[in-house]
């Protein structure tokens, strides 16, 4: 099905059906059309839906893992997210934790896993739909067009919902997009100064180390899980936002958000 559908798209695209109108609002013949993101690693099937939705009148963009969709979504805001679970780096459960925690997307699993337990985890992540692949264009769409209609009216376009972290390098204050703010010790601005340089990458704990000038052993690993649990409790605590910090299991860390450094 998705075949077919995506042969219909490469020939159809430059006059998507039904009054093409981005952004979560109806077109002229009354469905719901979205920005969409699809984060799918399988560069085949992404360009498929991808072509697919597009001829749906979606305005559809594409990322192949955690680090090129908090590129994009730090300049754009998504109506609908549409993620796999299994992808590089960081799970798809870990994407929807964030998109449900700090934007205004909604998400829509799709994944060949059909336990009960990971349906389960990906409505504790935060997902709103929960669909098993193979996806039939059709039903993704409609899924899509139910969310995306549900939103208010500017959903997402608030000014905190594009608004970066500060760092302010001299004084070692971080200023979430909220405006709150807390002062960081020496060891935490010099991590985080070394993160944001980084820009989304990941940064492994070995290259941390070596930044803050620290031994790579075991002792040095367990004492920066302990202060990175303390700063993410102490960042929740003064500023009432979640730092944007995401922990990739056995590689290292990254940045989720915008920061600034002043």
């Amino acid at each position: 099905m998705i075949e077919g559908m995506a042969g219909i798209a490469r020939g159809a695209v430059d006059g998507a059906p039904g009054g093409w109108a981005p952004g979560g609002r109806a077109s002229e013949r009354g469905r719901v059309v979205a920005r969409v993101v699809l984060v799918e690693d399988n560069v085949a099937l992404r360009k498929s839906l991808a072509d697919c939705l597009t001829v749906f009148g979606h305005t559809v963009a594409e990322a192949g893992d955690a680090a090129e969709l908090y590129r994009m979504i730090g300049d754009t805001t998504f109506d609908v997210a549409v993620v796999d679970v299994n992808l590089p780096h960081h799970s798809g459960f870990s994407i929807t934790q964030y998109l449900s925690e700090q934007t205004p997307t909604a998400v829509i699993i799709t994944t060949v896993r059909q336990a009960v337990e990971d349906r389960v985890r990906a409505y504790q992540s935060g997902a709103d739909i929960y669909m098993a692949k193979p996806v039939e264009p059709e039903e993704l769409s409609a899924a899509i067009e139910r969310l995306s209609g549900r939103q208010p009216s500017g959903a997402g376009q608030g000014e905190d919902a594009s608004a970066a972290w500060i760092f302010e390098r001299e004084s070692a204050m971080l200023v979430a997009p909220n405006g709150l703010s807390v002062r960081l010790s020496p060891r935490e601005a010099a991590f985080l100064d070394h993160m944001i340089r980084s820009g989304h990458d990941v940064v492994s704990r070995s290259e941390l180390f070596s930044a803050l000038g620290e031994a790579d052993d075991e002792a040095s690993r367990s004492r920066l899980d302990v202060r990175l649990s303390r700063l993410r409790s102490k960042v929740l605590a003064a500023t009432k936002t979640s730092l944007p910090l995401l922990t990739a299991h056995n590689t290292g860390f990254s940045l989720s958000a915008a920061f600034v450094i002043r």
